[in-house]
């Protein structure tokens, strides 16, 4: 049980890890892991009555991916001629039986638009704070090995750094990671009530439901372990009195 909160690092890893790969690859359930999906509101007007006929591009953190209805692509590319011709090669077309042509220019309008939300809008908070709640488990650890010495007058000024470090690094981290869930919830959210009010809108925006509740189970767990951390280093400190005690007696 004294190593059971320690579990709470695993998920947080895996979900903020998780929500930062999505559309970075082709990679089975990769590509479903997105912010916010757009498509042509003219395209889908146009084929709305015949089945299995799409064109979206999805973007994540840091990846885009396109999907033509035949096949996914996924690429992390900053140009958006490169990012066009890679998810959608040769001719503009949808892939489907009836072959229909989408302008290249509209296809290109699509990624521009969502390279310019991937910059811009959804920017790379959740590494950072992924990246501080790492920092802050090494403080943690340098933190219990230092209590778990005991007492050293001559080390208290290393002990105070890592202490400090510890609280200052995880608590700022799961901070972080709240504020990249709260973010992409509300603006896609925002995006896609703006898309589907407006009549004479252009692109189509769809909020990802998938990432959304991985960045918010990853909070919860890092909030949940980050309360523990007191716990843990008192845990620690105790454990190492009693060690010192009882040497104490032994030598006497």
């Amino acid at each position: 049980m004294r190593w059971a909160p320690y579990l709470l690092i695993i998920p947080v890893v895996i979900f903020v890890a998780l929500s930062l790969s999505g559309c970075v690859s082709t990679s089975p359930a990769i590509p479903s892991l997105y912010i916010v999906s757009l498509t042509p509101s003219s395209f889908n007007k146009n084929i709305s009555s015949t089945p299995g006929q799409q064109l979206e591009v999805r973007i994540g953190y840091f990846g885009i991916c396109g999907d033509d209805g035949n096949d996914q692509r996924c690429t992390t590319s900053n140009s958006v001629d490169v990012i066009t011709s890679t998810l959608f090669p040769g001719p503009s077309t949808n892939g489907t039986s009836n072959q229909q042509v989408v302008p290249s220019l509209e296809i290109r309008d699509l990624v521009a638009t969502a390279r310019e939300l991937q910059k811009h809008i959804f920017n790379s908070v959740l590494a950072v704070g992924g990246f501080l709640f790492l920092v802050g488990l090494v403080f943690l650890f340098l933190l219990r090995r230092d209590v778990s010495k005991g007492p050293n007058p001559e080390k208290a000024g290393r002990s105070k750094v890592y202490h400090h470090g510890t609280y200052i690094f995880l608590y700022f981290g799961t901070t972080l990671i709240l504020t990249a869930a709260l973010a992409t919830t509300q603006m896609a959210g925002a995006l896609q009530f703006a898309s589907e009010a407006t009549d004479s809108v252009t692109i189509l925006m769809e909020a990802g439901t998938a990432i959304q509740v991985l960045q918010w189970m990853a909070f919860g767990f890092a909030a949940m372990f980050s309360a523990l951390v007191p716990f843990l280093v008192k845990g620690a400190a105790e454990k190492a009195n009693a060690a010192g005690e009882e040497y104490y007696k032994e030598e006497v």
